[in-house]
């Protein structure tokens, strides 16, 4: 399975814009399962903001080999991933020396390993994927209505 490990923590901490609550979602994904005990295994938090599909997802993911993380959202409006800076979110005990930058990532080989890493998660987190499959439904639903 390339996802394992996976975690989900509805938290009481609100939106600053809406109040509602924030979902964590953590575990570990594996790249490639052909490679036996050798598939990079990357850890991963997906936060975002419970019944709130007009809010983006943010998405931690480490990468091993630079020991440091990528910071990246995903937008429902443009249906796609970004890389983002590190003081575009706040991350807890993140601290921004620990993220790697746009520059450091975007056409460089890490930007292949981390949007493999972003597929798997998208597609095999649990939690991520009821959130997206309700929010899809109520964009349809709206669409329809209109």
């Amino acid at each position: 399975m390339p996802v394992f490990d996976q975690v989900e923590d509805i938290t009481d901490i609100a939106c600053d814009c809406c109040g509602f609550k924030t979902v964590f979602s953590s575990g570990y994904v594996v790249l490639d399962d052909d490679q036996g005990d050798d598939a990079p295994e990357m850890d991963y938090l997906a936060r975002w903001t419970d019944g709130k599909g007009d809010h983006d997802v943010f998405l931690l993911v480490y990468i091993e080999e630079e020991e440091r993380y990528a910071s990246v959202i995903f937008s429902f409006d443009d249906q796609s991933f970004s890389v983002i800076e590190p003081g575009d979110t706040d991350w807890g005990e993140i601290e921004e020396d620990e993220l790697l930058s746009r520059k450091e990532i975007i056409d460089t080989p890490l930007a292949e390993t981390l949007f493999k890493a972003l597929d798997e998660i998208w597609e095999w987190d649990k939690s991520l994927v009821k959130f997206a499959e309700l929010v899809m439904l109520s964009k349809e639903s709206s669409e329809e209505g209109a």
